[in-house]
């Protein structure tokens, strides 16, 4: 994937004109500064071949006459193979400021090529080119241009700083591209947090209650027995259902008997304790685990069946419920503890229905 800027340019394509323009500048410095300094007029060959190339790239990228890649390469040639060594040997090799240019050769071709076979054409022949140079310095001293110390002066002077600018401008990009990205990373994350948490919100609650739905129901009690929570807590399990259901429905329509639904859901959550799992197991069917003793479960019913009267007094509708409760014994079963609840749910349907029975 390619970075790009606030303005959808490529980021590598608008290094690479930061590049160019930095080329245009630090030839016409250079070049002034060599006249001030009282360097002969041929030292700024090279400056002013580096001036009029990046002028004409800049022309060419904005009249697209070239591909961009191509004239990226070709620019990055020029630098090795022509730029470098000309002025290895104009400027007294590497004693003055040609090892800082290749630095700076070396960073900037590695973030704009990242293609690995031009990159590494690239970076062979400048360690290549390099080699060379120090090479004939150290074997042929006399086909270095000699200059004085003060002229020397004088030019690491200027250039160091221009190189420096040109290194803090190029990894500053590097710098913003990356905390760009990493923005962006950091965004899409958050995104994809908030998409999973949605999602299993939807896989584990009830649509219409939205309390828990049988599938985490099971995972609960599931790995209570896994865990033997069981063996170190009281756990109660609760089941019911709403008596005469299909008579309300029938009577005063689907949209009240959900309405009916959703309020006794809701009744739940406000009398039982913060950290019951209530379940809505389909129809008018619930399934509660709740992390308190028979007896004290039996007390939040109490006030649950309290608060289930006064709401059919609010509705003018005749709601009750039938429940079946027992705790989680060290020897049970999983199987023989739902067989026993819904054995004693069944009791409070045929002893008259609005009503718990304990097992």
């Amino acid at each position: 994937m390619q970075s790009r800027d606030r303005t959808g340019e490529n980021l590598e394509n608008r290094i690479f004109k930061i590049i160019l323009f930095f080329g245009i500048i630090i030839s016409i410095v250079n070049i002034i500064v060599n006249y001030l300094v009282g360097f002969s007029w041929d030292i700024n060959s090279k400056w002013i071949l580096l001036a009029v190339l990046s002028a004409g790239i800049l022309y060419s990228i904005k009249k697209d006459l070239f591909d961009f890649f191509q004239l990226k390469l070709s620019y990055y040639l020029f630098l090795i193979f022509i730029f470098l060594p000309f002025a290895w040997f104009q400027s007294g090799g590497s004693n003055n400021n040609s090892l800082s240019y290749i630095f700076l050769i070396l960073i900037s071709l590695t973030f704009l090529f990242k293609k690995s076979k031009p990159r590494s054409l690239l970076l062979l022949s400048l360690i290549a080119v390099f080699m060379i140079l120090f090479s004939l310095e150290y074997f042929y001293p006399e086909i270095m241009v000699a200059h004085s110390q003060q002229t020397q002066f004088y030019d690491k002077l200027i250039q160091t700083p221009l190189v420096l600018t040109a290194s803090y401008l190029l990894l500053l990009q590097f710098a913003n591209a990356y905390n760009q990205e990493k923005s962006k990373l950091g965004l899409s994350t958050k995104k994809l947090q908030l998409a999973n948490q949605k999602l299993q919100k939807l896989a584990n609650r009830d649509s219409l209650t939205q309390k828990f739905n049988r599938r985490a129901f099971d995972q609960e009690i599931k790995n209570i027995f896994k865990d033997q929570l069981h063996f170190k807590k009281d756990i109660t399990l609760i089941l019911f259902d709403i008596d005469n259901f299909k008579e309300i429905n029938d009577n005063y329509g689907h949209d009240i008997g959900d309405q009916v639904l959703i309020e006794l859901a809701d009744e739940l959550e406000r009398t039982m304790p913060p950290d019951t799992l209530i379940s809505r197991w389909g129809g008018d069917e619930f399934a509660i685990i709740c992390y308190k003793s028979e007896i004290e479960t039996q007390k939040y019913l109490d006030d649950y069946y309290r608060n289930v009267e006064n709401l059919s007094e609010n509705l003018n509708i005749p709601i009750t419920v039938s429940a079946g409760l027992s705790r989680l014994k060290q020897d049970d079963q999983l199987q023989e503890l739902f067989k026993r609840v819904d054995d004693i749910l069944y009791k409070s349907k045929e002893e008259g229905k609005a009503r718990y029975t304990v097992a």
